[in-house]
């Protein structure tokens, strides 16, 4: 399998995020150095970033290249990112696609994850809930997966599976033809903490910082 990063140098909700130290390494430096041992892209808009993964021989694994300038910016989709890295590349291998800002994600989960396809066309990772949703619609709130009229414990109740996007494992072909990570017959993969952390907000940041300590 290989493994796809992308990493841009901005961050929209939390300044300068790929760049703060966790134990002494850049978050970017911090997440990479997981995957010793496994064939590892990453896509950046950062000179910054390229120059210092192709000049650390920890990273002696990743392959870093730069992103094409028409891929730039903040709204572009990473499934397009990815269409990008397999007709560069040739890809023809299981594609893992995960990112930096899931810092306590290893190579071990990715390996057993990756085990579930054959039987599954892609893998998803994501957090499970047992507890009673609601959601909100235009003439008020509504329960997502359970009855208020009917008490039941929250163990008992259907289990919701929250899409973190701490990773997606898929073939090429598929995300080529579909445009979508995500395939007909996937495997929810369950992350529990502090594995489903994902740096996204100042307070998110907070949290990782304190478990890493």
């Amino acid at each position: 399998m290989k493994i796809f990063i992308p990493i841009k140098e901005n961050s929209q909700r939390v300044h300068r995020k790929n760049f703060r130290k966790l134990r002494g390494e850049p978050l970017y430096k911090y997440s990479l150095l997981k995957y010793a041992g496994f064939e590892v892209y990453v896509d950046t808009d950062s000179d910054e970033i390229y120059d210092n993964i192709r000049n650390d021989r920890r990273l002696s694994n990743v392959l870093v290249y730069k992103r094409d300038k028409l891929l730039v910016g903040d709204k572009v989709s990473v499934c397009d990112l990815i269409n990008d890295f397999i007709k560069r590349f040739q890809i023809k291998d299981t594609i893992v696609q995960t990112h930096i800002t899931s810092p306590f994600i290893t190579g071990e989960i990715l390996h057993k994850a990756k085990n579930y396809m054959g039987e599954y066309d892609s893998v998803v990772s994501c957090t499970t809930h047992h507890t009673r949703l609601w959601k909100k619609e235009d003439y008020g709130y509504c329960p997502v997966n359970h009855n208020p009229m009917k008490l039941e414990q929250t163990q008992d109740l259907p289990t919701m599976y929250e899409e973190n996007s701490a990773f997606y494992i898929f073939e090429p072909e598929d995300i080529v033809r579909t445009g979508s990570r995500i395939g007909k017959n996937p495997y929810f993969f369950n992350l529990k903490y502090p594995h489903n952390l994902d740096i996204d907000t100042e307070e998110d940041w907070k949290i990782v910082s304190v478990v890493e300590k």
